[in-house]
């Protein structure tokens, strides 16, 4: 009886036991769920934006099980589009942004993003860097892989946003994000009649080679979103370059044949071609000309309607000259494209040379449709030139200068001027004789040079 009772006993507690070893195994799975203690979630480094340091920062996270390199990718960049949690740090991507697909092929990872990736959520550059960087960073410092390829839409494009060039892989990137630098861009109008000059913003490139390459991929991305219901692609997508080079104080441009083929070519789209690239490049310190090449050889003409056996410099001088003791001025107007104005640059012939006072003459005589934003009844009291430097006394009346547009167009269209026509480095303007702030901020107490504009 008495072992009856015993054994009893063992087998209640060897029950309690039991149970108390699968309430403990419970209790632990259920832990390494909620504690990161299951080996497949992975504590990580998220980068995001500081802006105060103008650096890469990351944030420690923990990313959810994964089953392979492809799903952990897809975890770390959907960690990315949350955004940070930290206040100091700053939003990178646009967090309506899908991810399309993830290809991996050896140690490099194709992603593709949906369009909203293009949303520029943070200004300039160094905003744009820091939202590729971040995704490009946070993907090579948590895996094995090298490089990034980045997709909009399943494409390849030659922009992230609109600087920060796409074209090509990209490894592991600096912590420090690059600043950038402004520069001028032609494009024609929709009906290819008006040059039209953007300011736009490259990453600083490290000489004029880089510049020069930025330039045209720019171009042949075509214009900012903003303006691409105003203005016209000028570049055909089949302008497809072998190689560029600057040779002293020329660009040198090697499309391949393909281009020879094109049939979009006119007589107003061919020399916009020629005109915007032309223009854009040579507004690269020491450039004066453009050499355009098809396979390595120069041909008479790309399209059948303008003539490229020669170099062809900013003004075309070379090519056309102006009549017989006639002089050429690039003037700039403002041209109005249905809501929004733009600068637009017009060669005007006189049979005077090196007259400030003809120059500014014409800067308040445009031919329409195009216009100007200097006040009537302006007038150029007195300049001088000593150093490259030209100091401009206009005599203007800053009461009829009426909204802070006009007045910075105004201004862009007489320093851009006189910087294209009259060659100098810096511009000191004053008004009636007095050295003021306009009406809407413009200090002109303060030099200017291109790069200020």
């Amino acid at each position: 009886m008495r072992k009856k009772v015993i054994k009893k006993r063992v087998y209640k507690e060897r029950r309690f036991a039991l149970i108390f070893i699968l309430i403990f195994i419970v209790i632990f799975l259920f832990s390494l769920r909620f504690f990161s203690f299951n080996p497949q979630n992975e504590n990580v480094k998220i980068y995001f934006y500081e802006k105060k340091s103008n650096e890469l920062v990351f944030e420690k996270r923990v990313i959810p099980k994964y089953r392979n390199l492809t799903e952990k990718i897809k975890r770390l960049v959907e960690e990315v589009i949350k955004g940070p949690k930290s206040e100091t740090l700053e939003k990178v991507v646009d967090p309506n942004t899908k991810i399309l697909s993830i290809d991996i092929d050896k140690d490099r990872v194709i992603i593709s993003f949906s369009k909203d990736i293009k949303n520029r959520v943070l200004e300039g550059v160094s905003g744009e860097a820091a939202s590729l960087y971040s995704i490009v960073n946070t993907i090579i410092g948590n895996t094995s892989l090298r490089s990034v390829d980045i997709l909009i839409e399943n494409k390849r494009e030659n922009f992230y946003w609109e600087s920060i060039s796409i074209s090509s892989p990209l490894g592991f990137l600096s912590s420090k994000i690059p600043s950038g630098k402004k520069i001028f861009l032609y494009y024609y109008d929709k009906n290819l009649e008006y040059p039209v000059l953007i300011q736009s913003e490259i990453q600083e490139p490290k000489d004029n080679l880089e510049w020069a390459k930025l330039i045209f991929d720019k171009l042949k991305s075509g214009p900012p979103t903003i303006y691409e219901n105003y203005l016209s692609k000028t570049i055909p997508d089949i302008a497809t370059l072998k190689e560029i080079k600057i040779e002293g104080d020329k660009v040198i441009l090697n499309f391949s044949p393909d281009i020879l083929s094109y049939k979009g070519f006119g007589s107003s789209s061919e020399i916009a071609f020629m005109y915007s690239i032309t223009l854009s490049m040579t507004e690269i310190p020491g450039i004066k000309k453009v050499q355009f090449l098809v396979d390595g050889k120069i041909v008479e003409t790309i399209g059948g309607n303008f003539e490229t056996l020669k170099p062809i410099t900013r003004w075309y001088y070379d090519l056309n000259p102006p009549p017989e003791n006639m002089y050429g001025y690039p003037i700039y107007f403002v041209l109005k494209i249905d809501d929004k104005f733009f600068i637009s640059p017009q060669i005007v012939f006189t049979n005077k040379k090196d007259e400030a006072k003809l120059i500014f003459d014409k800067l308040l005589t445009p031919i329409k449709p195009l216009e100007t934003f200097i006040p009537n009844g302006a007038k150029l009291n007195s300049y001088s030139i000593k150093n490259e430097i030209l100091s401009l006394d206009i005599a203007l009346d800053p009461s009829k200068i009426d909204s802070k547009e006009k007045e910075e167009f105004m201004m862009k269209q007489i320093l851009l001027t006189y910087f294209d026509s009259m060659n100098v480095k810096e511009i000191n303007i004053s008004i009636n004789g007095k050295k003021i702030k306009l009406p809407f901020g413009t200090d002109l107490t303060k030099s200017f040079t291109k790069d200020s504009l």
